[in-house]
């Protein structure tokens, strides 16, 4: 159980880079969504690596519920993220 929790929250953490990246470089033309979406998705790969390295190397918790969860973690924040990204883009 807890693997499916800690698997679930580091996938749905990507929102937070997402939103932070929103909130630094927010307003702007249609070249800094560009650059928000390029930054958002090198960081989130290096979290998403990060979390599975770190599972891995330490074997504290079963790894097949853990990557499932975040799996799923990580694609319902991606379809957040684009319907964010993308109201963001038609109010420009």
């Amino acid at each position: 159980m807890t693997a499916v929790a800690v698997g679930l929250l580091g996938g749905l953490a990507t929102i937070a880079v997402s939103e932070f990246l929103l909130k630094f470089w927010g307003s702007g033309s249609a070249a800094s969504v560009f650059k928000i979406l390029v930054t958002g998705i090198a960081l989130r790969a290096v979290w998403i690596l990060g979390l599975l390295a770190a599972v891995a190397v330490t074997g504290a918790l079963d790894p097949k519920p853990f990557v499932l969860s975040l799996l799923v973690g990580y694609l319902v924040a991606q379809v957040l993220e684009g319907l964010r990204y993308q109201r963001l883009i038609r109010t420009r």
